[in-house]
C-alpha cells in the first residue's frame, strides 16, 4: 500500500488530474518475480504492470545493481521514449524499516519502503509504501514515482500546447492563467527535451 505523498506533491497531483481528467495515467503491479545473482551483485526483475485507462497489461524485465535500479531501468524503456523528462530525474536516497508487532516473533511485521528522488533542479519527492513484503513495497515505491511523472509530463505538455493556442489567439487572461500553472508544473523536472520534441513535431 502507497503512503502519502507530501503535501506539495499532492497539490500537484490534484493540478494534473485536474488537467488530464480521465487521461490521467495509474499504474499497478500485477505480479512480479526477482532474481538476485548474489556473486555478480545483479538483480533482475520480471514483472506484468497494469496501466489505466485501458487496462493495459505490459511486461517488464530488466536488470541493474538492485531491484529498484532494475525496475527503474524496465520502465524507463517502455516509458522515456514518450515522456523523455523521465531521463532527468535520478534516485538519490532509500530506505526501508520495520513495523514490528507484539506477536512473539514479529512474523507479522510490515516493512515501509521509501525512495528519495531528485529532478534536475536539484529537487527531491519522496515516495512511500507498506507491504509485508520488503521486495513488494521496493516495487512498488518505483511504480509510485514513474506514474507520478509520466503524468506531470502530460499535464505539461496538455497545459503548453492549450497556452501556445491562447497565444496565437492573443487571449491574454488565458495565456496568464496557462503561464503561472507552467511555471509550478515545471517545478517537477526539466522539460527542455520534451519542448525540442514538441517543436520538431509542429
Amino acid at each position: 500500500m502507497r503512503i502519502d505523498l507530501t503535501h506539495a506533491q499532492q497539490d500537484a497531483i490534484a493540478r494534473m488530474r485536474e488537467v488530464l481528467q480521465d487521461g490521467f495515467v495509474t499504474l499497478r503491479v500485477q505480479k512480479y518475480r526477482v532474481e538476485e545473482d548474489v556473486d555478480a551483485g545483479r538483480s533482475s526483475v520480471l514483472a506484468t504492470i497494469v496501466e489505466d485507462p485501458g487496462d493495459v497489461r505490459f511486461g517488464v524485465e530488466a536488470d541493474g545493481v538492485g531491484i529498484i535500479d532494475a525496475l527503474f531501468s524496465g520502465l524507463l524503456d517502455r516509458y522515456a521514449d514518450a515522456h523523455p523528462s523521465l531521463r532527468s530525474i535520478r534516485f538519490t536516497g532509500f530506505s526501508v524499516k520495520g513495523l514490528m508487532t507484539d506477536t512473539e516473533r514479529g512474523a507479522d511485521a510490515q516493512a515501509v519502503a521509501e525512495i528519495e528522488v531528485t529532478n534536475s533542479y536539484g529537487t527531491s519527492f519522496s515516495f512511500g509504501a507498506r507491504s509485508h513484503s520488503v521486495s513488494r513495497a521496493s516495487v512498488e515505491i518505483v511504480v509510485a514515482a514513474v506514474e507520478y511523472f509520466v503524468n506531470a509530463e502530460r499535464a505539461w505538455v496538455k497545459m503548453y500546447e492549450a497556452l501556445q493556442h491562447y497565444r496565437s489567439e492573443g487571449r491574454a487572461d488565458l495565456v496568464q492563467k496557462y503561464t503561472t500553472m507552467l511555471s509550478e508544473m515545471v517545478k517537477n523536472t526539466s522539460y527542455s527535451e520534451v519542448i525540442e520534441q514538441l517543436r520538431a513535431e509542429a
